[in-house]
């Protein structure tokens, strides 16, 4: 299906405590053989940039040649202002940029380019997102106008609402189709990494 346009970026959202893993990063949780963080960002491979916001454990494995990690300012201040600092380390000749959690096991190329080809038809200020299956749009599973994002982004606070990123931006809703597990799906829970690697045995 070609490769990602050369306009694009992403920035995956790492970090946090995840209390139902025993505090273990839920983006260095392993799913058939990688983390799901290395499953993201073999999923970006083909964009100009891709940043990866957060603390990572002092045990993990270092990032591939090219992806960038800086650390939200100031440390701890929620996901509006993570995507804020990522947004530095975007080129400026990027037009669009993807926001994602750092728990994304089935995020794929193909599904980048589904948000991507849904944002470009709509026009150049609109944004794409994935809906779930009950029909709520995936906020953190999107692609959107990196001028609109990063004029947006200026203003959020420490502490303040991820939503508040996407004011003002006309957004085009996606459904996941395919027979393959959706890539909207994240791993918040348990019960969730043993779904997640179930299904991917199961595609073997």
């Amino acid at each position: 299906m070609g490769e990602l346009p050369s306009d694009f970026a992403a920035i995956l959202l790492v970090g946090g405590r995840a209390r139902r893993f025993a505090g273990c990063a839920k983006s260095e949780l392993v799913v058939d053989g990688a983390t799901i963080l290395e499953r993201m960002l073999a999923a970006c491979a083909g964009a100009a940039a891709r940043v990866v916001v957060g603390a990572r454990p002092s045990d993990a494995a270092p990032l591939p040649e090219g992806v960038v990690q800086v650390l939200e300012d100031p440390p701890g201040s929620g996901p509006a202002r993570s995507v804020r600092t990522g947004l530095g380390h975007v080129p400026d000749h990027c037009t669009r940029v993807a926001v994602l959690p750092g728990d994304l096991p089935f995020l794929t190329p193909e599904a980048l380019r589904l948000l991507l080809g849904t944002a470009d038809a709509a026009g150049p200020e609109t944004g794409a997102v994935f809906c779930d299956n009950a029909g709520r749009r995936q906020w953190l599973c999107g692609v959107w106008p990196a001028d609109r994002l990063r004029r947006n982004a200026a203003g959020v606070e420490p502490g303040a609402p991820a939503r508040l990123l996407f004011t003002g931006i006309d957004i085009e809703t996606v459904v996941w189709e395919d027979a393959s597990p959706p890539p909207w799906f994240d791993c918040d829970t348990p019960e969730d990494l043993d779904q997640a690697r179930t299904w991917a045995a199961d595609l073997k």
